[in-house]
């Protein structure tokens, strides 16, 4: 059974780190238009995820640790497309809400995660500048 487990969260890694590399060629080619939709349609066949409820949660790392069992990498990697769908999100209410999610789970990551990171610091400043 932990087995299974320790796979399903590397599984849950994986994905996201495709998504995270997906995002970075979008970015690069100029198709943030598209981007959102991508992530969501990405979210939901690799992980079973529904993005959009997950980031309407008052507490998305909790949902995300309890309901689809991320790690606190998972999370990190989560929060970071999270930042990166904020700072190029053309939609105002998108973006806040978006950057409200991030800064919500590096909240958690800071209070639960054994170490900080430093430029985590620094993306929750660049964050708060779109509540």
């Amino acid at each position: 059974m932990k087995d299974l487990i320790l796979r399903e969260i590397e599984l849950t890694g994986k994905v996201l780190e495709a998504i995270l590399l997906k995002i970075g060629r979008i970015l690069k080619n100029g198709g943030e238009n598209h981007l959102s939709e991508t992530v969501r349609d990405d979210m939901r066949e690799g992980l079973g995820l529904d993005f959009d409820s997950v980031v309407a949660e008052r507490d998305p790392a909790g949902t995300l640790t309890d309901r689809y069992g991320f790690d606190n990498g998972s999370l990190e990697k989560f929060a970071e497309i999270l930042y990166l769908l904020a700072s190029s999100s053309p939609d105002t209410a998108a973006r806040r809400q978006t950057a409200a999610a991030a800064i919500s789970i590096y909240e958690y990551l800071e209070a639960h995660a054994s170490c900080c990171f430093f430029d985590r610091y620094h993306i929750r400043k660049e964050l708060e500048k779109y509540l």
